[in-house]
């Protein structure tokens, strides 16, 4: 593992702006991940896990500590089931996916970041979330410093969240993540724009692969792809969630709607 000095973190963010590492490591191992946390305690450093910086903001201080970047690569697959390393990128992982006929993720085309970061906020987008996909999470431990295997029910999943960012912030450093994903089924089009889309085009059952292109097209007209050479597509990842409300409340609302269509999740 090598620990590098005064690394510029800008580059390594979708918004493209920020200061500097004072310390950097990039890990490509479990080892190396494990390595650099030993390094930042015995040396009394802060410490700040880097993925895709796809939901992060730099300072133009930097970060006084060490950013350790987690790149672990590789997806190995058995039958239904695919094992990703935390640093893969995930547009990447989905594109695989897809190319291999295995349904499940192909709505979440497009969404930057890695790997990493997909189990930690329950990442989701046009109907789908990875919570429904995931068959569990390899991290590090930094309480009891060791690799644990953690299964999908353990990782405690809600609206945009996980034991990860909520119940436990900090404690784990995700390293792998294993999804089951479903072969040779029809993809998913639970979401509105994406029925629209196929409904001015006149395709009434579109492949995997067209999905995933729609859903990119989607994106990239509403400035949610990142483009190379695009300015208008930088940005700090989503800023909103959608209301959680009772039951009752919904009905009241509906009541009110007079008629207009109340997009909703149960």
């Amino acid at each position: 593992m090598n620990i590098q000095e005064k690394v510029p973190l800008a580059p390594l963010t979708t918004f493209k702006v920020g200061g500097s590492a004072r310390w950097y490591a990039l890990t490509e191992t479990e080892f190396e991940v494990a390595a650099a946390v030993d390094h930042a305690r015995k040396h009394s450093l802060p410490l700040f896990v880097l993925g895709g910086g796809s939901n992060l903001v730099v300072s133009d201080a930097g970060w006084r500590g060490l950013v350790l970047h987690v790149a672990i690569k590789g997806i190995t697959q058995h039958d239904e089931i695919f094992d990703v390393g935390a640093g893969e990128d995930w547009d990447g992982f989905v594109a695989h996916a897809v190319a291999n006929n295995h349904a499940g993720i192909e709505c979440m085309s497009g969404i930057p970041g890695t790997v990493g970061g997909t189990p930690v906020q329950n990442v989701g987008a046009y109907g789908q979330e990875v919570r429904d996909s995931i068959a569990g999470v390899r991290a590090l431990d930094l309480q009891r410093g060791e690799v644990v295997d953690i299964s999908a029910d353990e990782c405690r999943f809600g609206y945009r969240k996980s034991r990860f960012n909520s119940d436990e912030p900090g404690r784990f450093i995700v390293l792998r993540v294993t999804y089951r994903l479903k072969a040779g089924v029809q993809p998913s089009l639970a979401y509105a724009d994406l029925q629209k889309y196929f409904a001015e085009r006149n395709i009434s059952a579109p492949t995997l692969p067209e999905v995933r292109d729609a859903v990119r097209e989607i994106r990239r007209s509403k400035a949610m792809l990142i483009v190379e050479g695009d300015p208008d597509c930088r940005s700090a990842g989503s800023f909103f969630k959608n209301p959680q409300v009772t039951p009752y409340l919904y009905q009241q609302v509906l009541a009110k709607a007079d008629g207009t269509n109340v997009p909703n999740w149960p």
